[in-house]
């Protein structure tokens, strides 16, 4: 196997349709995802290595020969990359799920950290339900309703937040900065007989813009993807085609430093451990990462990369999300995942109440969390930062 690096660049934005049908609404109207899921992208390069194969051999695959020939292809880290059009892609391009402990509230100018406390109240109990209501929970701070939190952070910002620097709330004209925008595509089929439009064939879909201008400037948001593909194939693909309709995207090679820490990360140790979801997590018990057992009334286990045993103390899930996809190859649909959604935030210490080095959230950088299954196909990236517990 092979290690690439790669960006993907849709032409005409991106069209990721979610699992609810055509016709679940009154709109008629096709929803898309925000951003894709990894295991959709992994589809769109199994698909591009196989069709140069295909051109390669002279021949057509079976569904059969899909499934042999491409299963070993996985998908490592997705991010997502923001430049202005004509730069060439580089670390400072990335953009990184705002964490869910961070709070938009108030008159103050810089962003509120949510820090778990112990909880004060004991409540009744036992077994899961106890260790579950053990877990420590934030102070909310005064200043009325949260702001509206964007949907990206840039990579110093995401940095800072890691580090314990603060990080400045944005204003109104930036928070599309930090986000895409969205289009309603119509589409229409003409009966043949009658030269009408036939009703049956008219519907809308959701686009997310993929191009977005600023002022007089003009951005680009690309998708950057670590993958292994096959030895003896022709290497990467200059053209995928993405999403349901299959638009057009170019690829483009990324520097190993697109995935490694930005070197402003200025880690150290301490009695605390933070953990952020970067990308979508599958664990077969809900939110609660795999590894972890109920022991009296706390969730303990281990993580990668820390010998220690450790204990959830805290753990802020935004609601779960879902994804479904369509087996091309055995032409049914594959199996529905409940996910944690990039942001989620964990926190942990260890068991013996010893400190967290800065190496251990070194080796944290990009780890996968989560079945070998769901890691091959991209899902459960963390990296982690300090935290000091109260």
């Amino acid at each position: 196997m092979a290690a690439v690096r790669f960006a993907l660049s849709p032409r005409d934005g991106m069209f990721f349709k979610d699992g609810r049908g055509w016709y679940t609404s009154d709109s008629e109207r096709g929803h898309a995802v925000p951003w894709p899921y990894p295991s959709t992208l992994r589809g769109a390069i199994r698909t591009a290595w196989g069709r140069a194969v295909e051109t390669a051999e002279g021949r057509i695959f079976t569904p059969d020969d899909w499934l042999e020939r491409t299963k070993n292809i996985t998908i490592g880290t997705v991010v997502a990359l923001r430049r202005a059009r004509g730069e060439a892609w580089s670390p400072s391009h990335r953009m990184w799920p705002v964490p869910a402990d961070a709070l938009c509230s108030g008159i103050s100018r810089s962003v509120h950290r949510l820090d778990p406390i112990p909880r004060k109240i004991p409540t009744l109990g036992r077994g899961d339900d106890l260790a579950r209501e053990a877990l420590w929970r934030p102070d909310m701070p005064p200043g009325g309703k949260p702001e509206a939190a964007p949907a990206f952070w840039t990579d110093t910002e995401l940095s800072d937040w890691l580090c314990d620097r603060p990080v400045l709330k944005l204003h109104a004209e930036e928070h599309e900065t930090r986000s895409m925008t969205t289009r309603i595509d119509l589409r229409i089929g003409i009966d043949p007989e009658l030269g009408t439009v036939s009703e049956g064939a008219l519907f809308a879909t959701e686009t997310v813009e993929t191009l977005q201008r600023v002022g007089d400037d003009l951005f680009e948001w690309g998708i950057g993807i670590e993958a292994q593909l096959p030895e003896g194939g022709n290497g990467l693909a200059r053209i995928f085609t993405l999403g349901s309709d299959r638009r057009l995207a170019t690829s483009e090679p990324l520097p190993e430093a697109v995935f490694a820490p930005p070197p402003s990360m200025d880690l150290r140790d301490t009695p605390g451990l933070r953990l952020i979801v970067v990308s979508p997590a599958c664990f077969s018990a809900g939110w609660l990462p795999d590894g972890f057992e109920v022991h009296g009334n706390e969730y303990r286990g281990h993580l990668a990369g820390v010998t220690s045993e450790v204990v959830l103390r805290a753990a802020f899930v935004p609601r779960a999300t879902h994804v479904s996809g369509w087996d091309m190859a055995r032409r049914r649909p594959k199996r529905t995942r409940r996910l944690v959604p990039p942001g989620a935030v964990y926190f942990f210490q260890k068991t013996e109440r010893a400190a967290f080095t800065a190496n251990e959230m070194a080796r944290l950088w990009l780890q996968a969390i989560g079945t070998q299954e769901d890691r091959d196909e991209g899902f459960g990236r963390v990296i982690a930062g300090p935290w000091e517990t109260p």
